[in-house]
């Protein structure tokens, strides 16, 4: 009888280690599991709308009363980004200081009103799509001192075009793929590769 009791306690002791074991596991693994979860709530897969209009990097693209134009597509950690940055920098200056295990992608973009109204344009339509074909959406915007007022008012005066910078927060392994105005009508697409 004292061996039975002797092998449950023991067969307790061992269950009891398990679940100790698998509830230290759990909560070493929970915050990544978490942030990787997050992330891919924040980032989706982008679904490439259709229809839209295409084109490649330094190509202008219009769609409706818009025409879109990726001139550059920059580093935020290269000292030619931060310059650019700081240059076109307005009162409400946002440093390019990223997470830990992220950057900053600064795209230059020009916009332009194709027709004589004043289409709306905010760069929050502006989306990055990574290689991992996630979206990645616009944290800032810096414009040239003469798009200020455009930017701020998201829309184009007829006649008008505009230079801007759009700043996406990615993690450092992702690749701009694509950049994708999704406001117009059809949507434009521009290739980087």
């Amino acid at each position: 009888m004292k061996r039975r009791w002797k092998a449950i306690g023991a067969s307790a002791i061992i269950l009891l280690a398990a679940v100790l074991a698998g509830v230290v596991l759990f909560a070493t693994l929970q915050p990544a599991l978490t942030a990787e979860s997050a992330q891919n709530e924040q980032n989706p897969l982008y679904v490439q709308p259709q229809p839209n209009v295409q084109a490649r990097l330094g190509e202008s693209a219009t769609a409706g009363n818009l025409t879109f134009r990726v001139q550059d597509v920059m580093n935020g950690t290269d000292p030619e980004a931060r310059q650019v940055w700081a240059t076109n920098a307005g009162d409400h200056y946002a440093p390019l200081n990223p997470i830990q295990g992220s950057t900053y992608a600064i795209v230059n973009v020009t916009v332009a009103n194709a027709m004589n109204r004043t289409p709306p344009f905010s760069y929050s339509h502006v989306i990055l799509v990574g290689n991992d074909g996630r979206a990645y959406y616009a944290n800032y915007v810096e414009g040239t001192a003469s798009c200020r007022a455009s930017l701020a008012a998201e829309q184009l005066k007829p006649g008008s075009a505009c230079d801007i910078y759009v700043a996406f927060s990615i993690p450092d392994n992702v690749v701009p793929a694509k950049i994708v105005y999704a406001a117009s009508n059809p949507a434009i697409v521009v290739n980087l590769e």
